[in-house]
């Protein structure tokens, strides 16, 4: 019977395509915030003393330093979606305020400019942008940037970040595409199933075609992989891939 077979082990050879769609997509990102804000110099240590506040009446604002392990944009977006939430992560991978209001710049502000990172997973999320930069926070190289987890469980942002934040069935498409690789099976043989949806190179169907094997997203992210290359290592699928992320945002930072 046929099944998923892993890839017992990727290389370089591998993983540098994948590096390269994820450069690509930042790369649209930075130019499509840059149409909107300039980018403006960016301090990789002052960065360090970052805060974030949030500014949500009838609730006095909350002040979220950076810390060792994340910074202050990403402390903030954990704590207002943490129990009692004012926000939410929705489906679609936006920060979305619970009583519908809209988040503005007087919600969500930022003492210092925002790292590129920071800048373009706030982008993506929806949220106010302070002072965008394209610049590289010290220790970006270890390709450890910490999200909150309801940010990097979400497939829809992470397919977003690999194709230019355009989401729907493209990108969908483009996460499958990157899975191939991961893969010994032919990339025609698999489907990828996230949801009710069920995931080609090419489309998104609401069946599986007859014969392929199916690859639920829930197993294939919890899956661990073996890459050899410098601060990849084994990690689960998932941490594999926004390490790719990761990485193409290091190539279009400084």
């Amino acid at each position: 019977m046929p099944r998923i077979r892993w890839k017992a082990q990727l290389n370089s050879q591998d993983i540098e395509p994948l590096i390269a769609i994820a450069q690509a997509s930042i790369a649209v990102m930075q130019a499509a915030i840059q149409t909107q804000q300039a980018f403006v110099p960016y301090d990789a240590g002052g960065a360090q003393q970052a805060v974030t506040t949030v500014n949500w009446p009838p609730a006095a604002p909350n002040h979220y330093a950076t810390t060792m392990q994340q910074h202050s944009e990403m402390v903030a977006v954990a704590a207002s979606t943490a129990p009692p939430p004012i926000w939410q992560v929705n489906a679609a991978g936006h920060v979305v305020a619970n009583n519908g209001h809209a988040i503005t710049g007087a919600n969500y502000v930022t003492n210092l400019p925002h790292c590129g990172y920071c800048t373009v997973m706030l982008w993506v999320l929806d949220l106010p942008l302070g002072a965008p930069t394209a610049g590289r926070y010290n220790l970006a190289v270890n390709l450890e940037y910490t999200v909150p987890a309801n940010v990097r469980n979400n497939v829809d942002v992470l397919s977003r970040l690999l194709n230019s934040n355009q989401g729907g069935n493209a990108a969908l498409m483009v996460l499958k595409r990157m899975i191939n690789a991961f893969l010994q099976n032919p990339s025609a043989d698999w489907v990828l199933q996230v949801g009710a949806q069920f995931v080609t190179d090419n489309a998104v169907l609401a069946a599986a075609p007859p014969g392929t094997v199916v690859l639920d997203w829930a197993a294939a992210a919890a899956h661990m992989v073996d890459v050899n290359v410098q601060y990849f290592g084994n990690h689960s699928l998932l941490v594999t891939l926004w390490k790719i992320v990761y990485q193409g945002l290091y190539e279009n930072v400084d």
